[in-house]
């Protein structure tokens, strides 16, 4: 290893690597779970490593402290046997027939005490033993697929022949120091022998980690690569492992491959003595304890838009097992420990069980079988409450509190926010529960309030995610449609050539691709490790995302959107930010040696380089830098937290202007077309000099589009307050502001720069980033907006005008919303895409708003003469009187069937298909269910725009009659629809002395109303 050997600081920002490593502070929240995952075995010392026997049912365990070999049963976690050997068994490995055990004894011991370094080698068919004595300390032994232990020592690789009993010397190693013994008694076996080797379960390649080296070895070539680096914090926790192929490994906090660093667990503490990681590839899982720092411990702050909760000290941190995904560290879960892990971690063959070495001695985890364990989760991520001008009322979501094995488990919800309240609020899994919000303790608010409900569980295994509770209350004059999206989102992006914009969730490590026609989400593409910016390459062929706790930047393809060979950054350079112009890409990285740089990218070679110079000026960065590209390619502005603006001319490829006006800068970035950039609320020329002061009379900057000659900026007093949207005119100093419904996202002290504006392609609608996701608004959302007005109300089954209570009615007329919209949500919402419709003053459902339409549902209180009243941010529309009947049956005329269309939607049960001529009914052997709406009032009654209830069953009071060529029909039900809203259905069976023929008319008749339709009729 003596050529390959190169020194290399490691040193995150709560962890850095050469390898570098990033720091957001996430949160462990207060144990409120009282169950725990895995079984303890104490085993009277302490554990330094371990090794599983599969064929013999057993777990070797080094015992370090007690001098001898624990043999733990798999079955039952019983401690079967112990092999006494020599002194400090530090570390040991199986053969790969599982025939021989080797163990090496870490006997460093100063004078005036001898050094019992030692190999110890024990045939297991047997029972033989032999131990060699050696002149260093070894600090770790791996099998390879060859039948050779390799054994690291401190100054030397070693292979070792368990057949023959021989050592041969591989290579040497230099800067490896051990420490020697005794050592202070708060020291345990991985701080003192502070190494850890493994090798991958095909036996081809063995990976090792020492205070000061990196190495792989490969087995069939016996060739070895390592690497020198420095680490602040340490690699801790000091253990090493790698998924069965060997194609990557895990040292400390840090993943690694054959080119560097990939991905860095955040703020490590790098604690060496807490924590394990094993690897499941097949599952392409990670279960991991890694321990967090201690606010303020770490070289940075937290980074994203959304900030960070200081998490607690590795010593009084509550015992966590994170379930992350391989590829970039995703927490899928968080499972509470009976105590901490201390050291290397194996996995059965078949991946069920994890064996980790822990404080007691060692730690059984039954991984592969989670969903016998007691765990609770929620059906949902957010709850979303909307209240508006017209709706006042108590308003009720529901939410599923369940078990993802099925299970029944304990849990207490308990809310966080005044005006809420849960029913029931205790309970055992699965179990729905309703949450309640009174709109009149948030009246005076004008924005979006942030709360949570506390999800705790005497039983649980698992640690449980808060739901998010978001309280919109909102007036005529605050625009845009509210689309919620779950997750701490940090930037958008709107394609530059497509109808489609990008908004970055970090939480979960992905881009969400959204359709700008309809605001459905297309994909999830899947990023490094804390993505913190996008950006779309000159051609408008790639985008880029950068991340803070991977060294590589994701490509994706924008045409087909799949993931492309990534960008490889230098060692410990994280790339924060990235942006485009048309001669180059530039990145501005987060080092691991403390000096933040940018580098520049080459997109060919999927590498990046550091500029040596950033033309006159010193490469020397804040390491919160946003770069954000012209459009036309001419350009990138570098903003810095610490006032520092830099520009980078593509013309000359070089950065041509430098300047430092203030003390401090954040909120928005953008570049131009025309030579004007903005950094928060100043305007500036293409020297960066400041020409026009936007002021902070609105709150606080968040976004800024510039659009032909003019601009889109957007601002917030706070995150709860209503968001401001400004139309800037560049040449002068005229604005027009309107408040939004919500604020837009705001800048953090880890993050102090935001893009949140993202004007689409098309130029039809404006996307925000704001509180509860995004926020969309028409691209004339300032223009004028024409009063609404009610032309027609018919029922929407078959467009009649006989409409009744808790019916659903089409509302025909012109202005009745500025959007074209859609709600899946249940209950219905009775404010939609800003327009709020009433009858006799009280707000109804929404299905669908258009300029023409609306789709509805009335109250089920709804009777007689009544007035409908639509209200839009253009003002209150005229009066509209019609009758509301107790009953007026219309079956839907919305089946299709090939090239036929506008059929009604009555069904054979027999082959659950529309009747028609083609398929006919069957008379005496046939069954039908009719699909209307109209039917009125039920029992037991349900609020308008609730789902209908599966249990019981909400009939129809007034009970329907059904003739079939003039002869009534049994009718085996007639209520609504379970899981619909509005939705009736009426089952009848068919005698068998109904009339045949072509066009037999089937009428439905209840109370005073009728509706007819023709159906054919065979035997």
């Amino acid at each position: 290893m003596k050529s390959n050997t190169s020194r290399a600081a490691v040193r995150p920002a709560g962890a850095c690597i050469v390898f570098a490593i990033a720091a957001l502070l996430l949160a462990i929240p207060p144990a409120a779970s009282a169950g725990t995952f895995g079984k303890v075995v104490s085993i009277g010392g302490q554990g330094a490593d371990l090794a599983l026997d599969e064929s013999r049912g057993v777990l070797y365990v080094a015992n370090f402290t007690a001098n001898r070999i624990e043999v733990v049963s798999v079955a039952d976690g019983s401690v079967q046997t112990s092999f006494n050997v020599a002194s400090q068994p530090s570390s040991l490995a199986l053969s790969p027939d599982n025939r021989y055990l080797v163990i090496g004894h870490y006997g460093n011991f100063a004078s005036p005490n001898a050094p019992r370094n030692a190999i110890t080698l024990i045939d297991l068919t047997t029972s033989g033993r032999q131990t060699f004595a050696i002149a260093l300390p070894p600090l770790g032994v791996a099998f390879g697929v060859d039948g050779l232990a390799l054994i690291v020592t401190s100054g030397e690789f070693l292979l070792f022949d368990p057949v023959l009993g021989t050592i041969q010397a591989l290579d040497t190693v230099a800067n490896v120091s051990a420490k020697t013994l005794p050592q202070p008694a708060n020291n345990y076996p991985p701080q003192i022998v502070a190494a850890s080797v493994v090798a991958s379960a095909d036996g081809r390649r063995v990976f090792g980690v020492t205070d000061t080296i990196l190495f792989t070895y490969e087995v069939e070539g016996r060739r070895l690569w390592g690497t020198g680096y420095t680490s602040s914090p340490p690699l801790g926790p000091r253990t090493i492992s790698a998924p069965a192929d060997g194609s990557y490994f895990l040292a400390g906090w840090a993943v690694f491959d054959n080119k560097g660093l990939l991905a860095q667990f955040p703020d490590p503490s790098g604690t060496l003595n807490i924590g394990s990681h094993a690897v499941d590839a097949a599952r392409g899982l990670i279960y991991a304890q890694v321990t967090q720092s201690t606010p303020g411990s770490a070289t940075q702050s937290g980074s994203g838009s959304g900030g960070s909760t200081p998490a607690p000290s590795p010593a009084a941190a509550v015992p966590v097992l994170q379930v992350v995904d391989a590829d970039n560290l995703a927490v899928r879960e968080r499972l509470l420990l009976p105590e901490n892990l201390a050291g290397k971690s194996v996995l059965s063959s078949d991946g069920g069980t994890m064996y980790a070495i822990s404080d007691s001695g060692v730690m059984i985890l039954p991984v592969g079988s989670l969903s016998q364990e007691h765990r609770v989760e929620a059906s949902v991520e957010d709850l979303v409450f909307r209240g508006s001008f017209c709706d006042r009322r108590v308003t009720t979501q529901e939410l599923v509190i369940g078990n993802p094995g099925g299970g029944s488990t304990d849990f207490v919800v308990t809310s966080l926010l005044p005006g809420v309240s849960v029913t029931p609020n205790t309970g055992r899994t699965p179990a729905l529960v309703r949450v309640s919000i009174d709109p009149n303790v948030f009246q005076n608010q004008r924005g979006t309030t942030i709360g949570a409900l506390r999800i705790s569980s005497q039983q649980a295994v698992n640690l449980v995610k808060d739901v998010r509770l978001l309280i919109n209350m909102q007036e005529p004059d605050q625009r845009g449609t509210l689309m919620n999206v779950p997750g701490k989102l940090v930037d958008v992006l709107a394609d530059p050539t497509r109808d489609r914009f990008f908004v970055l969730r970090q939480d979960t490590n992905e881009v969400l691709v959204y359709d700008a026609r309809n605001y459905n989400l297309i994909t999830r593409l899947r990023t490094g490790n804390t993505p913190t910016q996008m950006t779309a390459t000159f051609d408008r062929r790639y985008l880029l995302v950068g991340n803070d706790n991977s060294q590589i930047a994701n490509v994706f393809d924008l045409e087909t959107l799949e993931a492309q060979q990534p960008i490889r950054f230098p060692g410990g350079h994280y790339p924060r930010s990235i942006a485009a112009s048309a001669n180059a890409i530039l990145a501005a990285v987060r080092s691991a040696a403390g000096v933040h740089k940018i580098d520049r990218v080459d997109l060919a070679s999927r590498t990046a380089t550091e500029l040596p110079t950033l033309g006159v000026f010193e490469n020397n960065v804040n390491i919160n830098t946003m770069l954000v590209g012209s459009p036309n390619g001419s350009s990138i502005i570098a903003a810095q937290a610490d006032g520092t603006l830099l520009l980078y001319n593509a013309n000359v490829d070089t950065f041509t202007v430098a300047r430092k006006d203030s003390a401090a800068a954040s909120g928005a970035v953008a570049a131009s077309n025309s030579d004007f950039y903005v950094v928060g609320n100043n305007l500036l020329n293409s020297s960066l000099v400041r020409v026009r002061d936007f002021g902070v009379a609105s709150g606080t900057s968040s976004g800024f589009a510039f659009i032909d000659q003019g601009g889109l900026r957007t601002t917030a007093a706070t995150a709860s307050s209503p968001g401001v949207i400004q139309r800037v005119d560049l040449a002068n100093t005229s604005t027009r502001a309107t408040r939004l419904v919500e604020a837009p996202v705001l800048g953090t002290a880890g993050a102090v720069f935001t893009r949140s504006l993202a004007p689409l392609y098309s130029r039809t609608a404006i996307v925000n980033l704001t509180t509860s996701g995004f926020t969309v608004l028409p691209w004339s959302y300032d223009a004028s907006v024409a009063v609404p007005r009610i032309e027609s109300v018919v029922n929407a089954a078959d467009g009649a005008r006989p409409v009744a209570p808790g019916g659903l009615i089409r509302v025909a007329g012109r202005e009745l919303s500025v959007v074209n919209l859609a709600s899946r949500e249940r209950p219905l919402p009775t404010a939609l895409g800003e327009s709020c419709l009433t009858v006799n003053g009280q707000p109804i459902p929404m299905v669908l708003v258009s300029p023409n339409q609306i789709n509805a549902q009335l109250p089920f209180t709804a009777e007689g003469n009544v007035t409908m009243v639509l209200r839009t941010p253009g003002g209150v529309s005229d009066n509209f009187n019609f009758t509301v009947l107790p009953s007026a049956p219309a079956v839907f005329r919305s089946g299709t069937a090939g090239p036929l269309t506008d059929i009604p939607t009555v069904v054979r049960v027999k082959n659950n298909a529309l009747v028609t001529l083609s398929n006919p009914i069957h008379r005496g052997e046939d069954s039908l269910s009719i699909y209307l709406t109209g039917l009125g009032r039920t029992a037991p009654a349900v609020e308008a725009g609730n789902a209908a209830p599966q249990n019981p069953l909400s009939t129809a009071v007034i009970e329907p009659t059904v003739e079939l060529g003039g002869v009534e029909i049994p009718v085996l039900f007639a209520g609504l629809t379970p899981g619909e809203v509005g939705v009736y259905q009426i089952n009848v069976s068919i005698p068998p002395t109904v009339p045949l023929g072509m066009q037999v008319p089937l009428v439905i008749r209840q109370g005073g109303s009728t509706t007819t339709l023709t159906v054919r009729v065979i035997d």
